[in-house]
């Protein structure tokens, strides 16, 4: 199984000592144990990606590299910004084209936009802010993954209480990138029995 992960921080490896314990590499690693099989995988992605550097990163992939599963993460940076909904939309179903003309035949999972109320960084009220607006982006990106047939958004689940982050107050830890990658294993197996 060919693997592409592509996005932001969290696909950098982000809040992790080592790029195996990165949310793409151990998603590999759960994955191969799901399906028994193993897993090739690459990364694509970079601290500070919003949904613009991800289409130029996607566009920039070599044409014959072929993938079986695409992991994306992608939208904390953009919750930041000034864009309006409708501009992330747009955004959002250009990607899901742009991924379905690229590799027609391979399964999406997009890491849905994290609860950044839950974030440990950010002081009150910013936090409460940023979990509203990253809110608002995964609804949305949600029910344009809807329409594609391939693709599953995987809601992100965390919370200070249960779920380690990494020093930075801003990114999960290795522990909860593990917790994290077996959840999408176990979602992205059944999507490859169906």
């Amino acid at each position: 199984m060919r693997l592409l992960a592509v996005g932001d921080s969290i696909i950098d490896g982000v809040g992790t000592a080592h790029v195996d314990e990165s949310l793409p590499g151990q998603f590999a690693i759960a994955l191969s144990e799901e399906l028994n099989r193993r897993v090739h995988w690459r990364i694509e992605g970079q601290t500070g990606y919003t949904i613009e550097d991800v289409l130029d990163c996607l566009a920039s992939i070599e044409d014959d590299h072929q993938a079986d599963i695409l992991l994306l993460s992608v939208g904390v940076n953009n919750v930041t910004s000034v864009s309006t909904t409708s501009y992330w939309r747009s955004k959002m179903k250009q990607l899901m084209d742009d991924i379905s003309r690229k590799y027609p035949d391979a399964r999406v999972l997009f890491a849905g936009l994290p609860p950044m109320s839950q974030f440990p960084l950010p002081p009150q009220p910013l936090r409460f802010s940023l979990g509203l607006r990253a809110a608002t982006l995964d609804e949305i990106a949600a029910a344009v993954i809807a329409d594609y047939p391939n693709a599953t958004h995987v809601p992100t689940r965390i919370t200070r209480q249960e779920h380690g982050f990494c020093e930075d107050g801003f990114h999960p830890s290795s522990e909860s990138c593990n917790l994290w990658a077996r959840e999408l294993a176990v979602i992205g197996s059944r999507r490859e029995t169906t």
